[in-house]
C-alpha cells in the first residue's frame, strides 16, 4: 500500500505517484489533471479542498484510491475538514440549516467535540474566514438540541433532553475530580443557574405569556455578559498561548452575536413591554443558542482548559473570577477553593511592601509618594489602561467599572484581550499611532443603555518617540443626570 499525505498538494502527489493522474481523472478531477491546470491549481489544491470544489464526496475518493492500493495519511481529520468546508459552502449557498444539520449528525454523531474543534481550527489556519466557521456553531447544535420540535409537550421534551445533555457534560468534568471552588466548578455553577433562568423564560413563553414578567427575565439574562467575559478574558487568552486558537475564536464570535441579539431584544422590551409579540419569535432561538453555548463550554472549552492550564494559571484565574463578579449566583454562598484562597492571601501580603509605597515620584509640577499617587488614582471614576510600545498591557486601574480588567491580562499582548472581529481595528489604530498618522481615537456609544466614552490616545516622550497607548473609559450617566436637574 502506498501512503498519500493529504496535506500535500495534488501536484505534489502526482509527481510522487504518476499513476494517480489517471485515477484522479476517473474520479472527477479530469480538468485538474490537464498540464496547465495541474501546474496552476494543482500546486495549491489538496485533495480534500478539491473534493469540496468539485463536489465529490471524500468517501468516494478514499474508496477509489484504496482500491488502487493507496492508503490516506491523516484521512480522518482531512475528511472532517472537507465535510465541514462542504457544510459552510452549502450554508453560504442558501441551503437550509435543518438540511445541513441532518447530514452533520449522520457523519459526526460518533466524533468527539474536541476533534470537531481541532478540524475547525485547521480550517481557520487554512484561510477559511472566521465568520464562515462560526456558522458551524449552529450546525453543531443538532447533536444535542432539536430546534425543529414544536408544540408545548414537544418543547418540554426538548428542554428535558437539553438539560440531560448538559448534566451529562457536567458529569464529564466531575470525572476529573475537580475540587469544590475550583474555577471550572464555579463556572459550571454559573451555567447551571443560567440554564435554570432559561427554563424560567421558557415556562413563561409556553404558559400565560406575561409580557412584563418576560421583560424582566430577559433583562436579567444580560448577566450572561459577565459569564462570557470571564471565559473570554481568563481562559481563552491562556489557550492562545498554547496555540489553541480556533475554538476560542469561534466561541468568542458567537458570544458577540448572542450579546448583540440580546441587546436588541432587551432594549425593545424595556422601551415598551408591548413589543413582546413582535420579538417573541426571536427570543426562543436566542435562548437556544445560549443553551448550546453551555454545552460547547462543557464539552470543548472547559476540557481544553483542563488539559493545558497549569496550577499557577488556575490560581490566577480563581483570583480574577471574583474580581470580575459572578453571574446568576450569590457570590456570598459560592464555595471557596482552599488552595486559591491561600495563594491570594500570600500574593496580597507580598504584593507591595510599605517602604516601596513611600518612595517618591518627582514630577515637573511637584512630587508625590507612591502611596499618595495610588490613593489619588483610586478616586478617579474612570478606567485607565496603558499599552506599552511593544503592544503589551502594562497597567490598568478599573475604578470606573465599565469593563472588567482581570489582573492576568497584565503582561499580555493587547490583541488577546479583544474579540477576534475587533483585533484588526485595534491593530491598525496602534500602527497609526506609531506612524503618527493620528494621535487619538474616540468612541461614544450606549452600552447597556448607559452613555460611555472610550478614548484612545498615543503617548510620546519629549523627543516624539512613541511610548505606548492609553485608553480612558468613562460612564457619563452621572454627569448627564447633573445637567438635567
Amino acid at each position: 500500500m502506498k501512503e498519500l499525505d493529504l496535506k500535500k498538494s495534488v501536484a505534489e502527489l502526482v509527481r510522487e505517484s504518476p499513476e494517480l493522474k489517471e485515477i484522479l481523472a476517473e474520479i472527477g478531477f479530469q480538468d485538474t489533471m490537464k498540464p496547465a491546470a495541474l501546474k496552476l491549481m494543482g500546486s495549491i489544491m489538496t485533495l480534500p479542498r478539491g473534493a469540496v470544489v468539485k463536489g465529490i464526496p471524500m468517501e468516494k475518493i478514499r474508496t477509489a484510491l484504496e482500491a488502487k492500493g493507496f492508503v490516506l495519511k491523516g484521512a480522518e481529520q482531512q475528511a472532517r475538514q472537507a465535510m465541514l468546508r462542504e457544510y459552510i459552502a452549502r450554508l453560504n449557498g442558501g441551503e437550509s440549516l435543518e438540511s445541513v444539520r441532518a447530514d452533520f449528525v449522520r457523519h459526526f454523531e460518533d466524533v468527539k467535540a474536541e476533534e470537531i474543534a481541532e478540524a475547525e481550527q485547521d480550517l481557520i489556519k487554512g484561510g477559511v474566514p472566521l465568520k464562515d466557521v462560526q456558522r458551524l456553531c449552529d450546525v453543531h447544535s443538532a447533536l444535542f438540541h432539536d430546534c425543529a420540535e414544536s408544540g408545548k409537550d414537544e418543547e418540554q421534551a426538548a428542554l428535558r433532553k437539553t438539560a440531560e445533555k448538559t448534566h451529562a457534560a457536567a458529569a464529564f468534568l466531575t470525572a476529573d475530580d475537580l475540587p469544590e471552588g475550583h474555577p471550572l466548578s464555579l463556572l459550571r455553577l454559573e451555567n447551571d443557574a443560567l440554564v435554570r433562568h432559561l427554563d424560567a423564560i421558557h415556562r413563561e413563553m409556553v404558559g400565560e405569556e406575561d409580557a412584563a414578567r418576560i421583560t424582566g427575565l430577559i433583562a436579567a439574562l444580560n448577566a450572561v455578559r459577565s459569564h462570557y467575559a470571564k471565559k473570554e478574558e481568563l481562559l481563552m487568552p491562556l489557550l492562545y498561548d498554547y496555540g489553541v486558537t480556533g475554538p476560542s475564536q469561534v466561541m468568542w464570535g458567537v458570544d458577540d452575536e448572542i450579546k448583540r441579539e440580546l441587546g436588541v431584544i432587551t432594549k425593545a422590551l424595556k422601551e415598551d413591554s408591548g413589543n413582546y409579540p413582535l420579538y417573541k419569535g426571536r427570543i426562543a432561538p436566542l435562548c437556544a443558542r445560549i443553551r448550546e453555548m453551555v454545552f460547547k463550554e462543557d464539552r470543548i472549552l472547559f476540557p481544553l482548559s483542563l488539559r493545558y492550564l497549569t496550577e499557577e494559571q488556575w490560581l490566577m484565574v480563581y483570583r480574577d473570577l471574583f474580581e470580575m463578579g459572578m453571574a446568576f449566583v450569590d457570590v456570598e454562598t459560592m464555595p471557596r477553593w482552599p488552595e486559591g484562597e491561600a495563594w491570594m492571601k500570600q500574593q496580597s501580603s507580598s504584593a507591595m511592601k510599605p517602604e516601596i509605597l513611600e518612595g517618591k515620584v518627582k514630577l515637573p509640577t511637584g512630587e508625590l509618594t507612591l502611596r499618595q499617587l495610588q490613593g489619588i488614582l483610586k478616586l478617579l471614576d474612570v478606567d485607565i489602561t496603558f499599552i506599552d510600545k511593544d503592544d503589551i498591557l502594562r497597567y490598568f486601574i478599573n475604578e470606573g467599572k465599565v469593563f472588567s480588567r482581570p489582573l492576568s491580562a497584565l503582561g499580555r499582548e493587547v490583541y488577546s484581550c479583544h474579540p477576534p472581529e475587533i483585533i484588526p481595528v485595534v491593530r491598525q489604530m496602534i500602527l497609526d499611532f506609531k506612524a503618527k498618522k493620528r494621535t487619538q481615537m474616540e468612541i461614544y456609544r450606549r452600552i447597556m443603555g448607559r452613555p460611555v466614552g472610550v478614548r484612545y490616545m498615543a503617548v510620546y516622550d519629549d523627543d516624539g518617540e512613541y511610548m505606548g497607548t492609553v485608553e480612558f473609559v468613562q460612564d457619563f450617566q452621572k454627569a448627564l443626570d447633573k445637567f438635567q436637574k
